[in-house]
């Protein structure tokens, strides 16, 4: 996004990078996969265009610009502020001159399958309480092993995405699991109010964005059969809900979670209860960790 300080392009190494200079970022996924693939840019890539650039690069351009403002840009207005930043039609461009030989395979990243802890046995619960947390343990080591729909999980820059993606879907179970309330209608949820769960996300801060909360985290928990959604509290208008930034606000909105029947429904989300404030009183400062890793071996301990 366009800032103060003009940026000094992708292609300067980052030894000769301005000091405070904040572009181009250092930690930039797209910037360092092309270092390691050894291209000039990511036209001469063959997953070219891949999901992360496409989510960074494909979301600053005119149209998206006037669809969040409701009005149209002057031609000053976008040759200052967007043409910049439409860095992907140069990319297509590019793209578009080169011969068959010139495109290259990226830079991969060794897929290393996660060591998973084995369910533990001869726990001291009923039958009914063993089965709900088997549910819990098989959710979350498949959660560890999936690629969440996303493409070229072994690209640099796509895997480290996954990761990031990961551990946001892990959070948000965690958050619910947690400190969220059982409520019991037609069928169970497991419900948290808006400034607990704000205040709860850890490294994970892009749960506070209502976009990424809802299409990327609740859209994967779906293909688990999870179904997540905000409820409006009563007197509230839906615009009030999120910042100019689309930052969800610390009031007016709560979350809810269920499980389907094939994840274990109403049993599973008290097991997940009961789970995780069995390893966040055990663990404290290192309870995520040992849920991300599905280590229910705490639940051997009386």
């Amino acid at each position: 996004m366009p800032i103060k300080t003009a940026c000094v392009t992708c292609l300067t190494p980052d030894d000769k990078i301005p000091k405070g200079t904040k572009l181009p970022n250092r930690k930039c996924l797209i910037r360092q996969c092309v270092d390691k693939t050894g291209v000039a840019n990511c036209a001469y890539c063959s997953s070219f265009p891949c999901d992360t650039l496409k989510a960074t690069a494909g979301l600053w351009n005119r149209k998206t610009i006037e669809e969040k403002r409701g009005l149209p840009l002057s031609e000053k207005d976008y040759h200052v502020f967007v043409e910049p930043f439409e860095g992907i039609s140069r990319l297509e461009a590019i793209r578009a001159s080169l011969r068959q030989d010139e495109i290259v395979e990226p830079a991969k990243t060794p897929i290393v399958e996660k060591r998973v802890v084995d369910f533990p046995e001869n726990l001291l619960f009923s039958k009914e309480e063993v089965t709900a947390l088997k549910a819990v343990y098989r959710l979350l080591t498949s959660l560890q092993r999936s690629s969440l729909g996303m493409r070229d999980a072994d690209t640099f820059s796509q895997h480290h995405k996954l990761e990031n993606r990961k551990a946001h879907v892990f959070r948000f179970l965690w958050i619910l699991g947690r400190y969220g309330k059982l409520e019991k209608e037609k069928k169970a949820y497991l419900v948290i109010d808006a400034r607990t769960f704000l205040a709860n996300r850890g490294s994970e801060k892009t749960l506070a964005i209502w976009d990424f909360l809802q299409n990327t985290v609740f859209a994967a928990l779906f293909e688990f059969h999870i179904s997540c959604e905000r409820i409006v509290l009563e007197g509230v208008k839906e615009k009030d809900l999120t910042t100019g930034t689309d930052y969800l606000r610390y009031t007016g909105w709560t979350v809810r979670m269920s499980f389907d029947d094939k994840t274990g429904g109403s049993s599973a989300l008290e097991a997940l209860q009961t789970y995780t404030k069995r390893i966040d009183e055990t663990y404290c400062k290192k309870a995520f960790q040992h849920f991300r890793d599905a280590d229910m071996q705490v639940l051997v301990r009386t």
